[in-house]
């Protein structure tokens, strides 16, 4: 590796670690003066909330918005490169534009392989305890309320209740069913139906119990309470909102499976951040690209308009996310294209400016 390559690898990665430093610093004291009167309240110590908040909250923060910090990153150096007429400088010396791109994109790969393995493997681990130290001492991450519940419990088991209440774990107008292929034979419906802790099991409320034998043949029977044990639990009535962030790849594959084998809905959810996973990573590349594009021709204005262009581009990029992912999520658009949507795009902006850029 060239002396020249070991320097801009080395601005590159120097830059991104300085704006991650001085951002995430950013977030954290807005943080604070958010959550101070929780941490006050609950009489939680320096070292306590340091140890199981803030050192989750770091890689939280940084992994959500390290592909734009990485984008910032290389306009604020490169642009202070082609200022200082390093960037002429070099390509006078017979240096080709795309080789001069090289150490661009070894940084670039290198930053995308870390962030590949923190967003499937590490940072969920780290995000089961802070949403754990969240749910115990600030704002909750569970929903507490939900209507018109309904999934498959083994293969012949469906299980219905019109509103679920997450807060008492109980259930209003619930339905149980069994099949054998597509026949009905047992059928138990009650007003309605609480967890009950003591003996983990439930408690129906003015219940109705059908058994069919055959066509002619079934016995029914009404009372007020009676207890079961089913085999499922109140979590499966309802998940927590982020417990897609808190669970590994594998373990989130696994989820999925086993919630389309119960027959849940809004699975788009979920395998929207399954798809995001190695999308995000693989956008610092496309940025990098991007970024190196636009700053290397020097402009009267300087740096000044490179940064304007930068945020822009940023905010663009944030925006397109959003919007694609909602697509998918409440729309018709399938989770991979909508996680992978804005790296369509701005791979298409990205060679424009390629191809355009003075060389």
């Amino acid at each position: 590796m060239k002396l020249l390559d070991r320097y801009i690898i080395k601005k590159y990665l120097g830059t991104f670690g300085f704006m991650l430093l001085l951002l995430t610093s950013i977030a954290i004291i807005i943080d604070i003066t958010e959550k101070i009167e929780d941490f006050l309240s609950n009489n939680l110590s320096l070292w306590t909330i340091i140890s199981e908040y803030y050192i989750h909250f770091i890689p939280w923060i940084a992994m959500m918005l390290a592909p734009i910090f990485v984008f910032i990153s290389v306009i604020f150096f490169t642009s202070k490169l082609t200022s200082d007429s390093e960037i002429i400088a070099m390509l006078a010396g017979r240096m080709s534009f795309y080789r001069l791109l090289v150490p661009y994109l070894i940084s670039a790969f290198l930053l995308t392989g870390l962030f590949y393995m923190t967003n499937h493997y590490w940072l969920p681990n780290s995000n089961k305890k802070f949403f754990e130290f969240t749910d115990k001492y600030t704002s909750s991450s569970t929903e507490k309320y939900k209507d018109n519940v309904h999934f498959q419990f083994k293969k012949d088991t469906l299980v219905y209740t019109q509103s679920w209440n997450n807060t008492e774990k109980s259930g209003y107008k619930f339905t149980l069913e069994v099949f054998e292929g597509r026949k009905m034979t047992y059928k138990i419906s009650a007003d309605r139906i609480v967890w009950d802790t003591t003996q983990n099991n439930w408690k129906l409320e003015n219940y109705s119990e059908r058994t069919i034998q055959n066509e002619l043949e079934s016995t029914l029977e009404n009372n007020e309470f009676k207890n079961f044990d089913w085999g499922f639990k109140p979590e499966d009535f309802l998940v927590q909102i982020n417990v897609k962030e808190s669970m590994t790849t594998p373990e989130l594959e696994k989820f999925i499976t086993e919630q389309k084998a119960k027959g849940a809905e809004n699975l788009e959810f979920y395998e929207v951040e399954k798809y995001k996973r190695t999308a995000v990573p693989i956008s610092t590349i496309i940025l990098t690209i991007i970024a190196f594009s636009i700053t290397t021709k020097k402009r009267r204005n300087g740096m000044g308009i490179y940064i304007v262009v930068g945020l822009a581009l940023s905010g663009i990029y944030v925006m397109i996310q959003q919007f694609s992912s909602v697509f998918s999520t409440m729309g018709n658009l399938q989770a991979q294209w909508g996680a992978w949507m804005p790296n369509i795009i701005f791979s298409i902006v990205a060679l424009i400016l390629i191809w355009r850029a003075p060389k």
